[in-house]
């Protein structure tokens, strides 16, 4: 009897406390003791109820019974859980309940001590980086003007100035086409004032006379007859098969000494 009493008292206790918690977040009550029959939460109707409750466990007791529940808030305030618990059988409501729901808009994490305001920290000085944009700068204009001047002085490797034909090869080519009855008007009119201006220096004296009559001249020459007399027969009857070595001699008076 006297254990049955103790157990009412310390239960009394506990159902005249007060439990708070921050709005929104979840709270666990542990062994609330409600005489009587099993309750059951009061499901809700609307969205306007103040607290959410949910039954986690039901544990026997003396003349009633022993609940763990969790309850989170909606609404700021001081709320009565048994406003929102019946009894099961009858759902009637429960008188010997006077525990309470304190919800606070505090959140826990607004107790903590504020974070101390960093100290300054002078920023580090670019005077460096800039001295290093700078060297690297130059570095790449050196190596720019190294690879302009090596590709210019390449260049100027590669070009070899060919030297001019000399008289005695512009000859050959020209007597060696006229030799063949291939040569063209251009080509023998080139021939002539080269033969013409060749023998001009040699002789003086025909340097006033008319290129045909120059030749005319030259025809009894013994050094420039032989190619002004083949050169006539060829145009009248070309020598095919007539090698660069048989016409060589003829040009022998023309080869510069």
């Amino acid at each position: 009897m006297m254990k049955a009493l103790l157990f009412f008292l310390i239960s009394s206790l506990w159902s005249f406390s007060q439990t708070k918690a921050p709005l929104g977040l979840p709270k666990t009550l542990e062994d609330l003791y409600i005489p009587g029959s099993k309750i059951e939460v009061i499901p809700r109707t609307n969205n306007e109820s103040s607290l959410v409750i949910r039954i986690l466990e039901i544990k026997p007791a003396a003349n009633g019974f022993r609940y763990d529940f969790e309850i989170y808030a909606l609404d700021p305030g001081t709320h009565r859980i048994a406003e929102f618990l019946r009894y099961a059988t009858d759902r009637s409501p429960i008188k010997d309940l006077d525990a309470t729901f304190e919800v606070t808009t505090t959140h826990p994490l607004d107790t903590l001590p504020k974070p101390s305001e960093p100290e300054p920290v002078e920023p580090e000085k670019l005077g460096g980086y800039k001295n290093l944009i700078i060297v690297l700068g130059i570095f790449w204009l050196l190596i720019f003007l190294a690879i302009i001047f090596y590709r210019k002085k390449q260049g100027t490797d590669l070009v070899v100035e060919k030297p001019l034909p000399t008289l005695h090869e512009k000859l050959q080519v020209l007597v060696s086409v006229a030799s063949q009855g291939e040569i063209n008007d251009q080509q023998q009119a080139n021939l002539e004032r080269l033969i013409l201006g060749h023998w001009k220096e040699q002789i003086p004296e025909i340097d006033s006379l008319t290129p045909a009559r120059a030749l005319v001249e030259l025809r009894s020459h013994p050094e420039a007859s032989p190619l002004i007399l083949k050169l006539e027969e060829w145009l009248h009857a070309p020598n095919t098969k007539l090698s660069r070595e048989e016409f060589l001699p003829l040009l022998a008076p023309y080869v510069e000494k």
